[in-house]
């Protein structure tokens, strides 16, 4: 077993679309069984006896790629170090930036985990450039599934994913702050500066598609940096913004990129919009333009139903469409990002609960099936609106997202069950639940701090 050459990678191939700065192992070397006092002065764990030793040219990909080997075979890492001054100042020839150390049973282990090690550092664990030079480099990386070194490092279980991240100290600050802001995810750890590469950053803990979508503000906020350095007017980049365009290197090399073509434009055509950022330019009849369209139209529609709720004095119905108006805008940010939904409920129903309510509407609030008519007034005929409007937003959601390309189960089932929800609105103001000037039923609260109603808690599937 020795390091492997490796040829050039082609960009694009990681999560984010940057020139990759590959590393390399420069020396590797097994030690079937290591002297007593040596081991002893290492800490090695009882029974432990053989030894595997990599350094490399990258200390944070060296730690990630060791994270591979305790997943290929039972091996712990015993030591894991950077050196001072980082790759520019190597001790010798094959000192590199790091040198990590397994210990195992037996020297067969050792090797797996050495080939599962020299395998990561070929394939994923890579530093990427912010500049066109090569000189701003950073490490915008996910760990789909920690194995027991870095889950020990981060204090999280085994298998979590995280988002590993360095990059130099501003940078770092600065990415970290965006990685924060772009998905519901957790600082496990943070490194400050100085270190003894005097680069800094973090570990992120989430979902899966959350750690992904921190790496990317993470790695969009350094490209941000390295764009325009000085620039004290340029407020930093958060908030999920997305990867854009590196600075330009030379000609052809445009800000803009036609999704569908891979085209690069200086100008941005009228007939473009973006649909993610700048990397993502696709004519305005995208189907998902078209859904976002229709995601308006239904928030001004749910709006429009609230005054007209508010202007009868049914405060209940004001605070259950107010949640729904939040449930729109929350898919509106879902679609945009590609982040999850997460868990919801309206009036204080699951949308299971939401669904079983809505075809109960007789035993629980007395109302049987009904159309709505002219008699029922102004508030009804904008709750009917509006949930037909859903049902079009539903219709657009599934031209949008194909099943066989990239379904949104997630979005469907809200859209779907808002629907449902506005039915029940509707059939609860008849009934009086709502109060309102031409109700028998006090009102239920104001709008600020609303809960849900009581028979809520009384709904639940059979």
């Amino acid at each position: 077993m020795s390091a492997r050459p490796t040829s050039p990678p082609s960009r694009g191939l990681g999560l984010v679309d940057l020139e990759p700065i590959v590393p390399r192992a420069l020396a590797v070397r097994t030690i079937p069984r290591a002297d007593e006092q040596l081991a002893a002065k290492w800490n090695l764990p009882d029974g432990l006896r053989a030894v595997g030793l990599i350094t490399c040219t990258s200390d944070d990909a060296l730690y990630v790629a060791l994270d591979e080997g305790t997943k290929a075979a039972p091996v712990e890492v015993v030591y894991a170090r950077s050196f001072y001054a980082g790759s520019s100042y190597p001790s010798g020839p094959l000192s590199g930036e790091a040198i990590g150390v397994y210990a195992a049973r037996d020297p067969d282990e050792i090797r797996a985990a050495l080939d599962a090690c020299l395998g990561a550092l070929e394939r994923k664990a890579w530093f990427y450039a912010a500049d066109d030079r090569k000189k701003l480099v950073f490490f915008p990386h996910v760990v789909r599934s920690t194995g027991s070194y870095l889950s020990r490092e981060a204090g999280i279980p085994v298998g979590a994913p995280m988002a590993y991240l360095i990059a130099p100290p501003l940078e770092s600050m600065i990415g970290l702050d965006a990685a924060l802001k772009s998905a519901p995810v957790t600082l496990a750890k943070w490194f400050g500066p100085p270190s003894e590469t005097n680069f800094s950053g973090g570990y992120l803990t989430g979902e899966l598609p959350d750690c992904e979508a921190a790496a990317r503000a993470f790695a969009a906020a350094g490209v941000d940096v390295a764009r325009a350095p000085t620039d004290a007017g340029r407020a930093a980049r958060a908030a999920g913004e997305a990867l854009g365009a590196r600075p330009a290197g030379g000609a052809g090399a445009g800000r803009y990129r036609v999704l569908a073509t891979g085209e690069r434009l200086n100008e941005k055509p009228e007939h473009l919009t973006h649909l993610v950022d700048d990397e993502s330019l696709v004519p305005k009849s995208h189907p998902r333009l078209a859904l976002r369209g229709k995601l308006d139209t239904l928030q001004g529609l749910l709006l429009d139903a609230q005054c007209a709720a508010d202007a009868d004095g049914a405060r209940g119905l004001v605070g259950e469409l107010g949640e729904a108006l939040e449930l729109v805008r929350r898919v509106v940010g879902a679609e945009v990002t590609g982040r999850p939904l997460g868990e919801w409920s309206l009036g204080g129903l699951s949308p299971g609960e939401l669904r079983f309510a809505s075809h109960h509407t007789h035993e629980l609030y007395g109302v049987p099936f009904m159309f709505p008519s002219v008699r029922q007034g102004p508030v009804v005929a904008r709750l009917y609106t509006a949930r037909a409007y859903a049902r079009e937003a539903e219709l657009a959601l599934y031209l949008a997202f194909p099943v066989e390309e990239a379904a949104r189960p997630d979005l469907e089932l809200a859209l779907n069950r808002l629907s449902s929800a506005l039915y029940l609105m509707t059939v609860k103001y008849l009934a009086g639940r709502f109060g309102g000037r031409d109700q028998k039923s006090p009102a239920t609260g104001p709008v600020k701090g609303w809960k849900p109603p009581q028979e809520a808690s009384k709904i639940r599937q059979p």
